[in-house]
């Protein structure tokens, strides 16, 4: 004899079998696809960022790379260890990308699936993709002939503009980033110091002009009305690549993948320690993180290892 529950109870069970129908299918319906997933990641990346010029369009090429391995409609938990593996493994077998193109890939995979999961929208955690070890290898820096060989070019092609912000980049060693996001109210004439105010260490500092960046920031000043403006506005970071490609080019560099716009920055670190500025104040001046970073120049440190040299020449010469 099947028994019958009472009329309120059976009205209960019924709205729960049905609330949990409803919920059920709005999990499935979260779950989002990898296309969705990254837009969702990269404007919430955009949002969060202390940079008020931050741009998602830094983030395109990185998608374009993710889509075109997993496809734009896969699930997010259809991305599993095996296909990240596979992906690994065309960035490093079949295209050959840099350990830092590889890993910073990775991280945004990661980041963006773990951005989904923790907002219902990926069921299964996600897993890391292998990194590639990154290798210290040479630092390349420009030498002072190859910086005749820049400017000279910049000043015959009537690109002065862009010979003066490789010249900033040189003696300040800012970041990329930092320069193009440079104002004119972070400089002061009076004290001839430049205040990096969002970095990527997000620690200001401050740094001395030197006397050529002192005469390019006063002329672009006197070319300016407003105070809040950017400094380097009327070059735009895409036209400062393709130019800077044009240059490797003309100078007979454009076979040496390690001459990018980023060796200005090595340019400074290396010439501040071959100066004999101590490492502290170096790491200061650079807005290192950590030590460690800064000792990656150390080698141009001069050091004791010149007096060693001179006296084996002391006992071969007798002199």
């Amino acid at each position: 004899m099947t028994s019958k529950l009472p009329e309120g109870n059976a009205e209960r069970s019924e709205k729960f079998r049905v609330s949990a129908m409803v919920a059920g299918k709005r999990r499935t319906a979260t779950c989002k696809n990898l296309e969705t997933a990254w837009e969702h990641y990269v404007d919430y990346r955009v949002a969060a960022s202390p940079h008020s010029t931050a741009n998602p369009k830094k983030f395109d090429w990185y998608g374009r790379m993710m889509f075109a391995h997993f496809g734009p409609l896969v699930s997010l938990d259809d991305i599993s260890i095996a296909s990240q593996s596979e992906f690994f493994d065309v960035l490093t077998v079949e295209r050959k990308y840099s350990a830092s193109v590889v890993n910073y890939l990775g991280t945004l995979l990661h980041q963006m699936q773990l951005h989904a999961h923790k907002r219902g929208r990926k069921r299964i955690p996600p897993t890391r993709m292998q990194g590639r070890k990154l290798t210290k290898g040479r630092v390349r820096f420009v030498s002072d002939i190859e910086e005749t060989q820049m400017l000279d070019w910049y000043d015959r092609t009537g690109r002065e503009n862009f010979g003066d912000m490789v010249k900033f980049f040189i003696d300040t060693g800012f970041r990329k980033s930092e320069g193009f996001r440079l104002r004119f109210n972070d400089l002061d004439f009076k004290t001839g110091r430049i205040t990096v105010w969002e970095s990527k260490t997000n620690t200001p500092r401050t740094v001395k002009m030197t006397a050529r960046v002192r005469g390019v920031l006063e002329s672009l000043e006197r070319q300016s009305n407003q105070h809040d403006a950017l400094v380097f506005r009327r070059i735009s970071e895409k036209k400062f690549y393709r130019v800077w490609w044009e240059m490797r080019e003309a100078i007979g560099l454009d076979d040496d993948k390690q001459f990018v716009i980023h060796c200005l920055r090595h340019t400074c670190a290396t010439r501040l320690l071959g100066a004999g500025v101590d490492i502290r104040t170096a790491m200061a001046w650079l807005g290192h993180k950590s030590i460690e970073q800064t000792q990656r120049y150390a080698h141009f440190i001069p050091s004791k290892l010149d007096d060693a040299a001179d006296a084996l020449d002391t006992l071969v010469t007798g002199k």
